[in-house]
């Protein structure tokens, strides 16, 4: 059964009583709403995830931008649906999160915010109504579902030495100086298996949404109600963006552009888009920062579990603290990266994106010489102590840097929206609401 990215709270114990009288009976709250492969969504899972994401759009939209309820629920479906396809694929491959690498996650979550994990947990029974547990698993759905995408978005790029130096040479000319496009966007889907009649009433719909905009109709509103990316619960909206991080979709239709303009509808491999240019500016180049790191590796295995690796890497840091050993001896002696151990851990002076994301976002929370709680990466459980961080402006090693980590998330957003369409297309999907079915089907324009 599938519970969920983001597990909702069915309703605050405080309103329980308010609601005992209209309470749905256990079969009504066991109905099945869709099918995923393999998978089944409760009306009770859709009705919490429904509540979390008008929550969610309350935050970006005003009551006036909000679509219509059912159009919410349909949404709030479909990211059920994404999200049992991603996990039956997380299954297939052996990827999971432990209860031990949970607590790292959360811990280092609230490090971030400058918070702790006790008030994420206040924090989201506030806004959501989650108890502790079901925070836990949405934090652990997300999770699992941010590490499956990185296995296998990451996989699918490639950067050749070439593009890079193209890119280094652009960072030059421009002198320090960089463009950013504040955009929204709405994308219309179009889906395996589709008649050319299909086809064309999703192109239709695309003019006729870009007509309603050009005439007035807000932009937000719209996005809300027929995007199909995750930027619908925005209104749309990506916020502020490097012209260079810019995925090719939006970059190639925005050369000449103005604050204002509506460009579209766009013909792209997996949709049509619109998109909204709501402001462009120039900003300076944040300074480089490299971080020179030393840690320990240790893989768990089917003998060596989660939990006695972190009590291993517990007890090594207890040698550390009491000073009854130094970092590299430890490193030489129980580290698994061969590469790093003969040199006491010692990774060198690197940028920090040029890491595992979870070892990038654990090492950016260090101090100088603090010595990290065990965390886990894809490679298995560390502890890293942070030995030196350098800014680095203007090296041809930091432009280097810089130009991959931009040439790199260009890449990930668009291989993120083809892999999920591709995921999508493979699957068996059946709505089981004839209702809930037709909402936002090709060709329907509701006014």
């Amino acid at each position: 059964m599938l519970k969920k990215l983001s597990a909702l709270a069915l309703i605050s114990a405080l309103c329980a009583g308010a609601f005992a009288a209209q309470s749905p009976s256990p079969e009504e709250k066991n109905r099945i709403e869709a099918i995923a492969n393999d998978r089944v969504i409760l009306k009770s899972e859709l009705d919490r995830y429904t509540v979390e994401y008008t929550n969610k759009m309350k935050q970006h939209l005003s009551a006036a931008q909000l679509p219509d309820a059912k159009i919410i629920r349909k949404q709030a479906l479909d990211h059920l649906i994404n999200a049992a396809l991603v996990e039956q694929m997380a299954d297939k491959m052996g990827v999971n999160i432990s209860d031990v690498q949970l607590d790292q996650l959360m811990a280092t979550a609230a490090k971030m915010n400058n918070t702790t994990v006790q008030k994420l947990y206040e924090e989201s029974f506030r806004k959501d109504g989650l108890t502790p547990a079901q925070t836990r698993e949405k934090f652990k759905r997300e999770a699992l579902i941010s590490e499956l995408q990185n296995i296998n978005i990451r996989r699918r790029i490639k950067i050749s030495n070439q593009e890079i130096d193209r890119m280094v040479e652009l960072l030059k000319h421009e002198e320090g100086m960089e463009t950013s496009y504040h955009i929204a966007d709405i994308f219309l889907r179009l889906e395996s298996g589709m008649s050319p009649k299909e086809m064309g009433q999703v192109e239709e719909l695309a003019r006729d949404l870009a007509q309603r905009i050009r005439k007035g109709e807000n932009f937000g509103k719209l996005a809300a109600q027929y995007s199909q990316d995750d930027k619908a619960s925005s209104g749309g909206d990506w916020g502020s963006v490097n012209v260079n991080s810019l995925p090719t979709m939006f970059a190639e239709h925005l050369a000449g552009a103005k604050a204002g303009d509506v460009i579209g509808p766009v013909r792209i491999d997996s949709g049509y888009l619109i998109i909204k240019v709501i402001n462009i500016k120039g900003a300076s180049y944040e300074p480089d920062i490299k971080v020179r790191v030393r840690h320990i590796l240790i893989r768990p295995t089917v003998i060596l579990s989660d939990a006695k690796v972190v009590e291993r890497l517990n007890a090594i840091r207890e040698r550390l603290a009491s000073h009854e050993s130094d970092f590299a001896t430890e490193a030489k002696k129980y580290s698994e990266d061969a590469a790093s151990a003969v040199d006491g851990g010692d990774l060198q002076l690197q940028s920090p994106d040029i890491f595992d994301p979870m070892f990038a976002q654990n090492v950016k929370t260090l101090a100088i010489g603090e010595i990290s709680e065990p965390f886990k990466s894809s490679f298995g459980w560390h502890i890293a102590q942070l030995m030196e961080r350098k800014v680095d402006p203007n090296s041809n090693s930091a432009l280097k840097d810089k130009a991959f980590q931009i040439i790199f998330s260009k890449r990930y957003n668009e291989e993120l929206v083809m892999w999920l369409n591709e995921l999508r297309n493979g699957s068996y999907i059946k709505i089981m609401d004839p209702e809930l079915a037709s909402v936002q089907q090709p060709g329907t324009v509701e006014d």
